[in-house]
């Protein structure tokens, strides 16, 4: 998978990459293999990526352009801040139960 790093620590060596396929993002928690691999916000890196406990993790990362998309995280953090995530974008359908129809019709002896 490609993606694109959001935040490094170089010091730890770990990662936070934005995923081509705009899932879940995949965190790289260094390894004995990553001793010189640096991150910086915005290169692009391909990796595996694993589930593990709910959590997307990224494996074997190479970069493949350094500084592609800098601005990247600003530009998350400002299309964020631009959005109003209080009102609901679409009405909400209550679903009611039909338990009391089928207890009905069990009682009368039809289901």
């Amino acid at each position: 998978m490609y993606g694109v790093v959001l935040w490094s620590d170089i010091s730890d060596k770990k990662a936070v990459f934005w995923c081509e396929d705009h899932g879940d993002l995949a965190y790289f928690g260094g390894s004995q293999d990553s001793q010189n691999i640096t991150f910086d916000a915005g290169d692009l890196v391909e990796f595996e990526v694993t589930l593990q406990s709910k959590l997307r993790t990224a494996s074997n990362p190479r970069v493949v352009r350094e500084k592609l998309e800098v601005d990247l995280p600003a530009k998350l953090l400002n299309y964020g801040a631009s959005q109003d995530f209080g009102q609901p974008s679409a009405e909400i359908v209550p679903f009611h139960s039909r338990q009391p129809k089928y207890a009905h019709q069990r009682r009368a002896g039809l289901a």
